[in-house]
């Protein structure tokens, strides 16, 4: 090592000495740094960024050598010969560059065995250096310095390549830079010590003054390539990080959590990422997601794209639920991408949701659903406790006259404080509901019979008072007496409390089974009706009407029967009311309607077909417009149609009445009044509605031929119509003598058994051609 200290003090220039450290600090921060960027590039740029690094490393080594040989004394009075001098230059770059393209490669260790390679290249740099120094080669070495130059090459640079690439922090790149400087300043000083011979000196002029002016220039192109290196790579840096802002606050835009990571660690973690967990930036750098950040979460080493639910750890120790998306690759290869999606915002909308669902809106109780599914698990705990329960149903009385007379909002205060009210009463075991409308349940437990008593007669008590006096027609069901399952138990109590509205009821209804048979059976009768319809058990029969003068035919009335499969024939006395009360009366009138208007249109001997509408038809909106669609439908001429109307459904709403008339007979419909004599029949009501005939009611004719009163109820109803200009019909003629009555009497048209029976189309006897209506 003296031989090494000798070499360093007192052979060689320190000025020039100096200007090789700093040629070769500048050229190993640039080489260093530039393969640092090589790692994150992608295959074409990256092998652009290998052969600068390369070129930037290996100029850098070579320019140091060559400095500091030029330092060296006896340098000035020898030559270099060119060929060996440049494949050193071409050895540095190419063995620089390989190692570099190893060390960032996928191989196992692949950072030390491309910093061996480098230091190997070095190595082969500096002794073909000094092959070419002389122009006849030194004779001699040391070999031992030899060895150790060489393996100082290959530590040093083994130890440089992997802290510069593997660094954290800029410390400890700096500390691979300072490896790298020390691989080649070691091999060249001991390797210029182990020297033992050189040829005899050469006397040259100026040799000192040619020597520094030499080392000068070739530092000032080391300088110079490595400079050109620092610019392209500070250029790229400040793009890169000029997209790195770019790109950071478009990450801070997103609404989501967003977090890249490479080896396992976040570097980079944009603003909403930092609110979700109370976390800054320089916080979060560093940590780990699996298992750190996202306690549950354990993902497999590839998985390409990935969609799931987690907890998210929060600087004060707790969770948030989150939506998280992880995807590979992303934005670079070798890193990923963590999503986070604040789902609070989801879970406590979907809990308001849930709540709505099962709760009503306005007096916030168990709404129908809600009640049927806590109904039902109340059932089966109190079967397996052996508990009684008893189920009430509620409906407010007269309530619709609230809405009516003092507004929706009148209405609302009442049933949200009749709900405090039956709310206050069912703590702590009770559950009240509103099933809607004016319609309430409680559910209780109970032991004794008398307990349910009191408490019907407690919950009649908070009826709500106000300006209409409202009462509660309760309905009471027990478990298990009266039903074992929560459906059986709802319907049994509200058969109790539609009994319980009856105008014959007082007081709250108790189910029974066989008082509440009739209301079972209207249900049937209901449920089979609806089938019926789309069964095809419905069909018209038609009834002839006459002119009472010369018995022509006039025309037909379709009456609508009801074949049930197991009941026979059902009077439409009792599904006629059932169909309008539920609404069917709609699909079942528009049915008779086209039906009458279709066979009428394909047998023109049936004349002039009339159809009765319900009040409920009436009322529809639509009712001239629909008429119209089935006459164009079915190719009827208008004139062949008669709708039949009662009384009742003039005096509901007289003005809109009259609109709807109007507007059927302007498509040459005609209208008759149905029943006449049995509602508030009037002049006026004559005078006021366009009829085209009067129809009497069936109820004044058997008497006509032996009472003088019921005779003069006739003659004033057909003086009435012959004085307006309006036909009579006497309807339910079954005697002769009735017959002769009528004509006598003026009566122009009439219809009953004595004339023919209903029957369906293909049973009637159409012989005898149709007259004009």
């Amino acid at each position: 090592m003296e031989a090494v200290w000798t070499c360093l003090t007192q052979e060689h220039d320190p000025r020039l000495v100096a200007l090789a450290a700093v040629i070769c600090l500048a050229g190993a921060l640039v080489g260093l740094s530039v393969l640092r960027r090589a790692v994150g590039a992608t295959s074409y740029s990256r092998a652009g960024w290998l052969i600068m690094s390369g070129l930037s490393a290996g100029a850098t080594v070579w320019c140091t050598h060559f400095v500091a040989m030029l330092a060296y004394a006896p340098a000035g009075r020898l030559g270099f010969h060119p060929l060996m001098t440049l494949a050193s230059l071409l050895v540095a770059i190419a063995m620089a560059a390989l190692g570099f393209s190893l060390a960032i490669s996928r191989l196992p260790a692949a950072a030390w065995l491309g910093g061996g390679v480098v230091g190997a290249g070095i190595s082969a740099m500096h002794y073909i250096g000094m092959a070419a120094f002389g122009d006849g080669g030194i004779p001699g070495y040391d070999m031992t310095l030899v060895a150790a130059s060489v393996l100082m090459a290959l530590l040093f640079s083994m130890a440089a390549v992997p802290l510069a690439l593997h660094a954290a922090s800029w410390a400890g790149h700096m500390g691979g830079v300072a490896a790298f400087c020390l691989a080649v300043v070691s091999l060249h000083f001991t390797g210029m010590g182990a020297v033992s011979l050189l040829p005899p000196p050469v006397v040259q002029q100026d040799g000192a003054t040619g020597q520094a002016v030499l080392a000068l220039a070739i530092g000032l192109v080391a300088l110079m390539v490595v400079a050109a290196t620092a610019a392209a790579w500070l250029i790229d840096r400040h793009g890169h990080a000029e997209s790195l802002v770019r790109l950071r606050r478009l990450a801070d835009s997103a609404i989501e959590g967003l977090a890249v990571i490479q080896n396992g660690r976040i570097v980079e973690a944009n603003g909403s990422l930092q609110a979700m967990t109370g976390l800054s930036r320089l916080q979060l750098l560093g940590r780990t997601m699996e298992g750190e950040m996202l306690p549950s979460l354990r993902l497999p080493e590839l998985f390409g794209e990935v969609m799931l639910e987690a907890q998210l750890r929060r600087a004060d120790g707790s969770l948030m639920d989150v939506e998280l998306v992880v995807r590979d690759n992303v934005p670079q290869p070798g890193k990923r991408v963590f999503a986070l999606r604040d789902l609070r915002e989801r879970r406590e909308q979907e809990r308001r949701l849930s709540h709505l669902a099962a709760h009503d809106g306005l007096t916030g109780l168990a709404n129908r659903a809600g009640f049927t599914h806590r109904i039902a698990r109340q059932l089966r705990d109190a079967a397996a406790s052996g508990q009684r329960l008893a189920l009430l149903r509620i409906g407010l009385n007269r309530f619709n006259e609230v809405n009516d007379l003092f507004g929706h909002a009148a209405g609302d205060k009442l049933l949200k404080g009749y709900a405090t009210a039956l709310k206050g009463m069912a703590q702590p075991q009770g559950l009240p509901a509103r099933l809607g409308g004016d319609e309430f349940a409680l559910l209780l437990p109970f032991a004794e019979l008398h307990e349910v008593e009191a408490l019907v007669q407690a919950v009649s008590g908070i009826a709500p008072s106000g300006p209409v006096a409202l009462s509660a027609a309760i309905g009471v069901a027990l478990f298990p007496d009266d039903a074992a399952d929560a459906e059986a138990l709802l319907a049994n109590a509200d058969v109790a409390m539609r009994r319980a509205k009856s105008p014959h009821a007082s007081g709250a209804c108790f189910y029974q089974a066989d008082m509440d048979a009739a209301v079972r059976e209207r249900r049937r009768l209901v449920s089979d009706l609806r089938q019926a319809l789309k069964a095809g058990q419905l069909s018209l029969f038609y009834q002839p009407q006459i002119a009472t003068g010369t018995g022509r035919l006039r025309g037909h009335e379709a009456l609508m029967r009801w074949q049930h499969p197991s009941r026979g024939f059902v009077s439409p006395a009792d599904f006629i009311p059932l169909a309008e009360e539920t609404g069917l009366i709609l699909p079942l009138g528009e049915w008779a309607l086209r039906t009458a208007c279709a066979a009428a249109a394909a047998e023109p001997r049936l004349g002039k077909v009339a159809v009765n509408l319900s009040p409920v038809q009436f009322r529809q909106a639509g009712l001239a417009v629909l008429v119209a669609d089935i006459l164009a439908e079915t190719g009827l001429p208008p004139d062949r149609l008669e709708l039949e109307i009662t009384e009742s459904t003039l005096m509901q709403d007289p003005g809109r009445t009259l609109e709807v008339l109007r507007a059927i007979k302007a498509l040459g419909v005609s209208v008759a009044m149905d029943d006449f004599g049995t509602g508030h029949s009037s002049l006026a009501t004559l005078r006021a509605f366009p009829f085209d005939k009067i129809k009497l009611d069936r109820s004044f004719v058997p008497e006509i031929d032996s009472n003088p009163q019921a005779r003069a109820i006739l003659r004033a109803v057909v003086g009435i119509g012959r004085g307006l200009g309006i036909p009579v019909l006497a309807e339910g003629v079954e005697t002769p003598s009735e017959l002769a009555c009528l004509r006598d009497e003026g009566c122009a048209e009439v219809q009953g058994y004595l004339i023919g029976r209903p029957a369906p189309l293909a049973a009637l006897s159409l012989s005898e051609p149709a007259a004009a209506a």
